[in-house]
């Protein structure tokens, strides 16, 4: 598969983890802020705003990004083998090895952040029975 379909697949499925959490987090909002605030219930799209709201005042910018690691990697493979001549092809196989791994972090990442998503509705929705 090409990179730029695993970057597009990658993509849509991080937007849709993304729009997944917006819901976990209506849901917890809806389950234990609003009786202790005595607020309105609040709605996806306004979760989701306030999720933009508050990643621009955080500066969340991804910083959990494997693909930053993976570039110091291939780099400190370069340095490590002081690329002599009877070992560029060595080196240059294991850069590439090492940044064609890269999707099965990604990967791990987006189920992690799913796993952790659904344990906190799952215990979310059993506090809230029991409040």
């Amino acid at each position: 598969m090409s990179d730029w379909k695993k970057l597009a697949m990658t993509w849509g499925t991080s937007t849709l983890v993304g729009f997944y959490t917006i819901f976990v987090l209506m849901q917890l909002w809806n389950w234990f802020a609003v009786p202790l605030l005595h607020v309105p219930e609040a709605s996806y799209w306004l979760i989701y705003g306030l999720s933009m709201v508050f990643g621009l005042l955080t500066g969340a910018t991804g910083q959990d990004n494997p693909a930053h690691e993976r570039r110091w990697n291939s780099l400190f493979l370069i340095l490590n083998a002081c690329v002599p001549e009877h070992k560029m092809e060595d080196v240059k196989e294991d850069v590439r090895s090492e940044t064609e791994s890269i999707w099965s972090d990604v990967g791990l990442l987006i189920f992690g952040r799913v796993l952790t998503n659904s344990l906190t509705l799952g215990l979310g929705f059993v506090v809230h029975l029991l409040v």
